[in-house]
């Protein structure tokens, strides 16, 4: 039984870090579609979200199966318990992707060839930074000292959102035509902020599992 106990462990967890990799690679993807605008590679990421779902709901049943059915230890549990968290706020970062994307598609369709504002792509760049990190994080056990270093991270992200949404009032008032596509960038970069929050999110989650200190 301990085998058995042993292996769906290490099976759920390399499950996770093979969501985790389709997760990050739909981040990055997401910002080539955005910053050229490419509405095929956007349609992609949207429709490959269904796919990371399902991953998703294959991770939670293996671990609710396992918490149930074996009995794990404390420290054990806690990870289980933290998995679960860390697979909601994942999702949630790939149906930004998503989101997004779709985003791209309508900003395309318009035609008004609005610029992103600038300070997205660094924004953009924190945020990816912050979702490749807590995945290395939940490799290994030992990084609740790193993954604490992602609250300031989501403090720069989250600065840079209101910084954009005053830039973002300003050409609007200027540009009244274009109203609908900044609108649009508002909600762009709303789930930016969004997808760093769920990755904080993360690393909160991987506090609990190596220290069992809640902090959320």
């Amino acid at each position: 039984m301990l085998e058995i106990y042993e292996k769906e462990l290490a099976e759920l967890k390399q499950d996770m870090i093979g969501l985790g990799m389709k997760v990050e690679q739909a981040v990055e993807s997401t910002w080539k579609a955005l910053e050229r605008k490419d509405v095929e590679l956007a349609q992609r990421i949207f429709d490959g979200d269904d796919a990371i779902d399902e991953l998703v709901k294959s991770c939670m049943k293996k671990d609710l199966t396992i918490s149930l059915m074996q009995g794990p230890v404390a420290a054990d549990y806690r990870s289980l318990m933290a998995t679960l968290k860390i697979l909601s706020d994942l999702e949630r970062i790939a149906d930004h992707c998503a989101d997004i994307s779709h985003y791209v598609i309508h900003l395309k369709q318009t035609n008004h060839d609005v610029p992103l504002p600038v300070g997205v792509k660094e924004m953009y760049g924190v945020m990816s930074s912050m979702v490749s990190d807590v995945i290395d994080f939940y490799k290994e056990r030992g990084t609740s000292s790193q993954a604490e270093f992602m609250r300031d991270k989501d403090d720069i992200v989250d600065q840079a959102f209101n910084n954009l949404m005053i830039d973002l009032s300003a050409e609007m008032t200027k540009h009244p035509e274009n109203s609908k596509d900044y609108i649009d960038l508002v909600l762009v970069i709303k789930y930016i902020e969004r997808m760093a929050d769920h990755a904080n999110n993360i690393a909160e989650w991987l506090i609990y599992r190596d220290t069992n200190e809640i902090r959320i």
